[in-house]
C-alpha cells in the first residue's frame, strides 16, 4: 500500500534544492494565500497572469518559479502521484504523460501556496507573491512601502486580538449557559426517577 506524501517531505526536500530554503519554505503548511494584504489582485492582474504575462519584478517571479520546480521535482522524488479526473483517464499513452505533468504543476502550484512564504522584501518595498490560478500562468506580484505594510500588520493583528477576545468571551458565556442547562435537565431527570420510584 502506498503512503501519501505529508508536506513535511516535501519542504525538507524543496529545501535541501534551494540556495537560503529555509527562508523561502516555511517550517509548517498554512494557507499563506490568505496572509494580510490591502485588497486583493484586481480582475487586470488576474487575466495577466493567467495568460503568463511576465511580472514587473523579474528576480521574484525568477525566484517563484526556482521555488514551484523544487517542490514538483520533490513531488516526483517522493513517488507523489496526481490524480486525473475521470476525462484525462480516458487519454493514452502521451497525451496520458502529459495529463499527469499538468496535474503535478497545478499540484506543486497548490502546495507552494501551502509551503512557499508570500511576502517578501527588496529595501524599502514589501512584495507579495501568489501562485496563478493557471498551470500556464504567472504568478501574482504585489508591492507596498514597508511603511505601510507595518502600519497594516500591526492594525490587522491588534483588530484580530480584540475579536478573539470578543469570540472568547461569548463562548465562555455559552459554555455557562450549557452547563446549567445541563444541571438543570439533570435535576429534571433525577426527580423524574425518584417520583417513579416512590
Amino acid at each position: 500500500m502506498k503512503v501519501p506524501v505529508t508536506y513535511q517531505e516535501i519542504i525538507e526536500a524543496a529545501r535541501s534544492k534551494l540556495d537560503d530554503g529555509e527562508k523561502r519554505i516555511a517550517d509548517s503548511p498554512y494557507p499563506f494565500r490568505a496572509t494580510w494584504w490591502p485588497g486583493v489582485p484586481t480582475f487586470e492582474q488576474e487575466l495577466l497572469s493567467d495568460y503568463g504575462a511576465p511580472t514587473y519584478i523579474p528576480e521574484l517571479e525568477k525566484a517563484f518559479y526556482a521555488e514551484v520546480k523544487a517542490i514538483r521535482e520533490s513531488l516526483t522524488e517522493i513517488g507523489h502521484t496526481p490524480e486525473l479526473a475521470d476525462w484525462q483517464k480516458e487519454s493514452k499513452g502521451a497525451a496520458r504523460d502529459m495529463m499527469a505533468s499538468l496535474n503535478t504543476q497545478a499540484d506543486a502550484l497548490e502546495t507552494w501556496d501551502h509551503i512557499g512564504l508570500p511576502v517578501r522584501r527588496r529595501v524599502e518595498v514589501v512584495f507579495r507573491i501568489l501562485a496563478p490560478r493557471d498551470v500556464f500562468g504567472s504568478p501574482l506580484i504585489q508591492a507596498l512601502h514597508i511603511d505601510d505594510y507595518i502600519r497594516g500588520v500591526c492594525t490587522k493583528t491588534a483588530e484580530d486580538a480584540a475579536q478573539i477576545a470578543r469570540l472568547e468571551k461569548r463562548l465562555n458565556a455559552w459554555r455557562f449557559v450549557s452547563i446549567l442547562l445541563g444541571g438543570v435537565v439533570l435535576l429534571g431527570i433525577l426527580w423524574l426517577l425518584l417520583q417513579g420510584l416512590a
